[in-house]
C-alpha cells in the first residue's frame, strides 16, 4: 500500500497523465464535492517546477491563495489567471477583437497554450468550464462542440495537459472528446440501521473514463482533510497480528481511563473509563478485518500490566500461540446448556485475571457468540449480569456486536461509548454513534499500526 505521501491521487490518475503529453481530463461533480482541491491535487502531484497554470472563473488570484495556501508551492502568482466574467470580457477587449467573432474566445485561450510551449510537461486547469462556455455563449453561438474540439486539440498539439473542471455531473458532450473522465460525489454512508444517529456523509471519486489506463477500481473514497485530497486504497488483511506480539505500548491515559492502544482512536473516544461498556458493531462487508482493533486494545491492556478475557466474536480464531503472555490472558467460549451455570463459571474466570494483576480487568466479549450459543434472552440476562459486575470491579469492557443480530439494540442501551465499524470501496472507516463523532479511514501501516484519518 502506498504510504500517506503517495495517496494523494489514485494510481490509475497518475498513469492516465504519463500516457504521453497533452492528456485532456474533465472533472465533474456537484458544488462542494472538491473537484477544485482535486485538480490542484493532480497539479501539485505531476507537474515540476511549477509549470502549471489556473484559470479561475470563480475567484480571483489573492482568494484563490487565501483559501488554499499550500498551492503557493504549486502555481506562480503569474500563473493564476483571473477569468471572472468581468475580466474575462475585458480581456477580449483588450486583444482588440471583434466580440461578434467566435474565433476572438479561441484565440484568448490559445495565448495561455502559447505561454506554456517553453514549459516542460507543463498542464492547465480550467475553473470552471461551465462559466466559460456561459460567459462567451454570445460570442460561441452553436459551436459549443467545435469550440471545445479545438481547445483539446490544442492541448495534445502543444504537448499540454488540460484539466477541465465542469459543475454538471450529468453527461455532456465534453465527455466523448475528452480522453478522461472522473467525478467526485458526495452521498450518505450505507449502514444496517438508518437514523439521525447514524447518518454521515462522505466524498467519492469515481473513475469513469481514462483511455490507455487499465483501472484496477472504478471507485474511490477520499476526504479533503486540512485542505488536501487523499484517497484510501482498500484496507488488507493481516493474518500475523500476534496479540502483545508488536506495536509500541501506549500508557494509561488517566488514573481511570485506559488506552485503546491506538492513539487516533484514543483521540476520538477519549479512552475507555473504568466500569464503562463500550460496543464495537461490525457492519457487513467488513469480514474480519475489524480484528487489528481487538489485537492493538488487547495487546496494549497486557502491556500495561493488565489482565485481559476474551469471548472471541464469531469467526474469530485465537489460539494460546498468538499469546505473548498466556497468564494474563484467558481465552474462553461459551459452552454447555446451561447460560446461568456458563455465566458462574465466567464470573469466577475473571476473579482469578483480576486476583493475578491486581487491578481491573479488560474484557472483550463477542456478544454474537453468546447469542449464536444460548439465544437472545439467555443474552439479556447474562449481559445484565456482566453490567453489575463490571461496576463493582471497575473492568473494562468492550462488546463485539454485528449489524443485524438481535442483542444489537439491547447493547446501544448499555453503551458508554458505541463505536460503527463499516466498509466503504474496499477500505474501512469508523465513527462514533455515542459520542457523535464523524467518520474516519482505518489505514493499517507497518508493525499493524492503525491510524485513522478524518473523512471531511
Amino acid at each position: 500500500m502506498p504510504s500517506g505521501a503517495d495517496m494523494s491521487i489514485p494510481g490509475e490518475i497518475r498513469d492516465f497523465f504519463q500516457i504521453e503529453k497533452g492528456q485532456t481530463l474533465l472533472i465533474k461533480g456537484l458544488p462542494g464535492t472538491g473537484k477544485t482541491t482535486l485538480a490542484l491535487e493532480i497539479m501539485n502531484s505531476l507537474c515540476e517546477d511549477r509549470n502549471g497554470m489556473y484559470i479561475s472563473t470563480r475567484v480571483d488570484p489573492r482568494r484563490l491563495y487565501a483559501i488554499n495556501p499550500w498551492i503557493k508551492e504549486v502555481l506562480r502568482p503569474k500563473n493564476v489567471v483571473n477569468a471572472t466574467q468581468t475580466k474575462l470580457l475585458e480581456s477580449l477587449k483588450g486583444m482588440g477583437k471583434d466580440l461578434s467573432n467566435y474565433y476572438a474566445v479561441l484565440d484568448f485561450f490559445k495565448v495561455f497554450f502559447d505561454e506554456t510551449e517553453e514549459m516542460d510537461n507543463p498542464m492547465i486547469i480550467i475553473d470552471s468550464w461551465d462559466a466559460v462556455l456561459n460567459y462567451t455563449a454570445h460570442l460561441i453561438g452553436e459551436s459549443q462542440h467545435s469550440f471545445e474540439q479545438n481547445i483539446c486539440e490544442f492541448a495534445r498539439d502543444l504537448d499540454t495537459h488540460v484539466i477541465f473542471v465542469s459543475e454538471f455531473a450529468n453527461v455532456m458532450p465534453l465527455d466523448y472528446i475528452v480522453d478522461g473522465v472522473v467525478t467526485m460525489e458526495q452521498f450518505r454512508l450505507p449502514g444496517y440501521a438508518k437514523g439521525s444517529m447514524r447518518t454521515r456523509y462522505v466524498r467519492q471519486i469515481k473513475l469513469d473514463k481514462l483511455r490507455g489506463v487499465e483501472i484496477g477500481q472504478k471507485t474511490y473514497t477520499v476526504t479533503l482533510h486540512e485542505g488536501r485530497f487523499r484517497f484510501f486504497e482498500p484496507y488488507r488483511e493481516h493474518k500475523d497480528a500476534l496479540i502483545a506480539s508488536d506495536g509500541v505500548r501506549v500508557p494509561d491515559l488517566s488514573k481511570d481511563r485506559i488506552s485503546t492502544g491506538i492513539p487516533d482512536l484514543d483521540t476520538v473516544t477519549g479512552g475507555l473509563k473504568y466500569g464503562s461498556c463500550n460496543v464495537l458493531e461490525i457492519d457487513h462487508g467488513v469480514g474480519k478485518r475489524y480484528y487489528q482493533i481487538l489485537t492493538a486494545l488487547a495487546s496494549n491492556a497486557i502491556k500495561n500490566g493488565r489482565g485481559v478475557f476474551i469471548l472471541p466474536s464469531l469467526g474469530y480464531q485465537l489460539s494460546s500461540r498468538d499469546i505473548f503472555v498466556p497468564t494474563n490472558v484467558i481465552v474462553s467460549q461459551p459452552d454447555g446448556e446451561d447460560p446461568v451455570a456458563w455465566g458462574k463459571d465466567l464470573l469466577q474466570k475473571w476473579d482469578v485475571l483480576r486476583e493475578s494483576t491486581g487491578r481491573p480487568i479488560l474484557n472483550i466479549i463477542g456478544l454474537d457468540a453468546i447469542e449464536f450459543a444460548f439465544g437472545y434472552k439467555a443474552v439479556l440476562n447474562l449481559t445484565n449480569l456482566m453490567i453489575r459486575k463490571w461496576k463493582e470491579t471497575n473492568d473494562i469492557n468492550v462488546l463485539v456486536v454485528k449489524s443485524g443480530q438481535e442483542s444489537m439494540n439491547m447493547a446501544i442501551h448499555t453503551a458508554d461509548t458505541y463505536i460503527l465499524v463499516n466498509e466503504l470501496n474496499g477500505g474501512l472507516f469508523l465513527y462514533g454513534v455515542i459520542p457523535r463523532t464523524e467518520p474516519y479511514n482505518m489505514l493499517l501501516e507497518d508493525r499493524n499500526r492503525i491510524s485513522l484519518t478524518p473523512m471531511v
